[in-house]
C-alpha cells in the first residue's frame, strides 16, 4: 500500500504425585493462594463482576434496532427473504424494510449509485419523516470537511443496513485522478454521509464521530450521518448464520481468546503494528487471554487457535495459513479482521481475498477496504478494540475507529451487535466458557494485586477444578509479557492435567515456540521432532503445524 497499504506479509500422566517442574512440589498442593477466595469464588463471582467498575461504566443504553432500516435489492436472489429475517431477529418494523432495485454486480457506476440507490434513499428519508431537517443555521459549526450538514430535529434512523445483493463498490470515473483525490469508494461509506449537502465525490472527508468517546446518538458533529452496515458475504447461508450468531451471543456473552498478528513491519507501516498492539494489551487488561504471532508470516498452517473470538492481523492479499487451515473455525460470534489494502475488494467468495473466508470460517463481522485505501485512513484496531469493550456496538465502534467517510471502508456483519453490552464475563457460562469467565474474573478482582499473586491464585484454581485450561490461558498472559520460562513450566503443568491428544499436541507446539522465541531453537526443534515421531499424533489436524514451524526455523 502506499503509505497507504499495498501490502506486499509422551505420555500423559496422572496429576496425582506429580511434582510441579519449576516449584518442585506436588500439583494438588500448587501455591496455596486465598483459599476463602478460592473455596467460595462460585458464590462471590457474580458479586464481583456485577459491581466491578468496568461493568458499572458501561456506556448508556441506546435502542439502535428502534432507529434502524434495511436495504435489500429485489433483483438479487434471496436479498428480500435475507432482510425479511434480520428483520424479525432484530425486530424492524416493515415499514423500515426497503426494496431497491438496482445492479446485481458487485460494482456499480458514480451515475448508478446516485439513481439507484443516494437519491431513492434520500427521498425515502425525507418523505417517510425519518429525517425533519431545517437549512444549517448562519454560523453553524461545520460536520466534516466543511460540509454543512442540515439540523435534524428528531432523526429517527441514526443506521442502514444494506443486505446481500447490495452492489459494495462504485467505480473510478476520473481519468489519472491525483493522489487523494479518487472519486470510486464502498457504497457504504458514501451512504454515511447521506444526509450532509453536496458531500465531496473526490477523495475522502474527515470523519466527525472518529474516536468520540460518546455513543452515536450523543456525540457531536454526526448530525446527518449513518452508520452503515452491511449484512453481505460468500452465501446466503453465511449471513443467515451470520444474523442467528450476533443475536444469540448477546445472550449468551462472547468468551474465548483473542489472535494477534502481527507482521514486524516498521517504517511507514509502524502505525498498523502499533495498533495491533496496543489492541493486544486492550484485550489483557479486558481479561481476554491473547495468543500473538510475532514472527514477521502469517500463522502457519494448521497453528491451532481454539476458541477465538478475536482475531486481528495483516498482511498478505489472500487467506492463508492457520485461519485457511481446514479444520480451523472461529468461535460463535467471532469478529475477526485482516488488514490489507483490497481485503474487501472481493466479498462474495469462500477463498479468495479475505472479507468472505473470514465470514465462511465462522466470523459474524469482519471489516475491509474495497479499493486501495491509505493506511491511516483504514478502520484503527485500537480503537474499535477499546469502544466495542466498552459496549458499544459493531456499527458504532466500527465508524468510531475509522476516519475518514465517503471512502474505501465496509462493515461486514450486524452493526447492531453488541457482544460486550452486559460487560466483560457477566455470565459464568459451562464448560469452557466458565473457565473463561473465571479468569477473568480473577484478573478483574485482583487488578491491584501483583502479577506473581494473581497468577498463582489463577493456578490454585486450575488445581481444583482440574482445569488444563486455566493454567494455559495463564501461560499465554506470562508469553504476552516476554517472561518465557514462567510460560514454559505453566505449559508443562497444563500437560500433566490434559487428557485430550488435540490438547497436548497444542501445549506442546506452543511450548516449541515460546522456547524458539526465548532463543532456544535448539530445544523447540528437538521437541517438535519428538512430536512428529510420536504416534499419539498422527491423526491430528495440527499435525502439519510441527512441519510448518520446524521449516520456519530452518528444519
Amino acid at each position: 500500500m502506499r503509505k497507504e497499504l499495498r501490502m506486499t506479509k509422551p505420555e500423559i500422566k496422572s496429576l496425582a504425585n506429580v511434582r510441579h517442574p519449576r516449584f518442585g512440589i506436588a500439583a494438588s498442593s500448587f501455591v496455596r493462594y486465598s483459599p476463602f477466595l478460592i473455596r467460595h469464588f462460585f458464590t462471590i463471582f457474580s458479586l464481583i463482576i456485577l459491581s466491578h467498575p468496568a461493568h458499572a461504566q458501561l456506556v448508556a443504553d441506546w435502542d439502535a434496532a428502534a432507529e434502524t432500516a434495511v436495504v435489500f435489492n429485489p433483483a438479487f436472489p434471496g436479498s428480500a427473504e435475507l432482510a425479511a429475517h434480520y428483520a424479525e431477529k432484530r425486530r424492524i418494523p416493515k415499514e423500515r424494510v426497503l426494496g431497491l432495485r438496482c445492479s446485481q454486480e458487485d460494482s456499480m457506476s458514480r451515475k448508478e449509485f446516485e439513481e439507484q440507490l443516494r437519491l431513492p434513499l434520500l427521498q425515502t428519508f425525507q418523505s417517510k419523516g425519518w429525517w425533519m431537517t431545517q437549512p444549517p443555521a448562519t454560523g453553524k459549526t461545520l460536520t466534516g470537511d466543511g460540509i454543512r450538514a442540515p439540523a435534524a430535529i428528531v432523526p429517527t434512523v441514526r443506521v442502514l443496513v444494506l443486505m446481500r445483493g447490495v452492489p459494495f463498490q462504485i467505480r473510478r470515473d476520473a481519468q489519472n485522478p491525483k493522489q487523494s483525490e479518487e472519486d470510486e469508494a464502498s457504497v457504504d461509506s458514501e451512504l454515511t454521509t447521506l444526509g450532509l449537502n453536496s458531500p465531496p465525490v473526490k477523495g475522502g472527508m474527515r470523519n466527525p464521530y472518529f474516536d468520540q468517546q460518546a455513543r452515536f446518538p450523543h456525540a457531536q458533529c454526526v448530525t446527518g450521518l449513518l452508520l452503515v452496515g452491511r449484512l453481505d458475504g460468500p452465501d446466503d447461508a453465511t449471513v443467515r448464520r451470520m444474523i442467528d450468531d450476533a443475536v444469540a451471543v448477546e445472550q449468551s456473552g462472547l468468551l474465548g481468546r483473542a489472535v494477534v498478528d502481527l507482521a514486524q513491519k516498521s517504517g511507514a507501516y509502524q502505525e498498523g503494528e502499533d495498533w495491533l498492539k496496543r489492541s493486544s494489551d486492550t484485550f489483557k487488561q479486558a481479561g481476554i487471554p491473547v495468543y500473538i504471532d510475532r514472527s514477521a508470516n502469517v500463522l502457519p498452517d494448521a497453528w491451532p487457535l481454539p476458541e477465538t473470538i478475536l482475531y486481528f492481523g495483516w498482511y498478505t492479499d489472500h487467506i492463508t495459513g492457520a485461519l485457511a487451515s481446514p479444520a480451523f473455525r472461529f468461535k460463535r460470534g467471532a469478529i475477526a479482521c485482516h488488514l490489507h489494502s483490497f481485503s474487501a475488494s472481493i466479498i462474495r467468495s469462500h477463498e479468495k481475498a479475505w472479507a468472505g473466508p473470514l465470514l465462511a470460517k465462522g466470523a459474524a463481522v469482519t471489516f475491509g477496504n474495497v479499493f486501495e485505501p491509505f493506511l491511516s485512513l483504514t478502520l484503527h484496531f485500537d480503537v474499535f478494540n477499546k469502544r466495542l469493550l466498552e459496549g458499544f456496538t459493531v456499527g458504532e465502534a466500527a465508524w468510531n475507529a475509522t476516519p475518514a467517510l465517503s471512502w474505501m471502508n465496509v462493515v461486514l456483519g450486524d452493526p447492531l451487535y453488541r457482544p460486550f453490552a452486559k460487560g466483560i464475563g457477566a455470565k459464568l457460562g459451562e464448560g469452557a466458557d466458565r473457565d473463561y469467565t473465571l479468569y477473568q474474573g480473577m484478573l478483574q478482582r485482583m487488578a491491584a494485586d501483583t502479577d506473581a499473586r494473581i497468577k498463582n491464585a489463577i493456578a490454585e484454581l486450575a488445581v481444583k477444578r482440574q482445569s488444563p485450561r486455566l493454567l494455559e490461558l495463564t501461560a499465554l498472559l506470562s508469553a504476552l509479557q516476554s517472561k518465557h520460562p514462567e510460560a514454559l513450566d505453566l505449559l508443562e503443568h497444563a500437560e500433566t492435567m490434559t487428557r485430550e491428544m488435540a490438547d497436548l499436541l497444542r501445549l506442546r507446539l506452543y511450548r516449541a515456540e515460546i522456547l524458539r522465541r526465548d532463543g532456544k531453537a535448539d530445544a523447540a526443534r528437538k521437541l517438535l521432532r519428538q512430536m512428529r515421531e510420536d504416534d499419539v499424533f498422527k491423526s491430528q489436524p495440527s499435525l502439519p503445524a510441527i512441519e510448518a514451524l520446524l521449516k520456519e526455523m530452518g528444519g
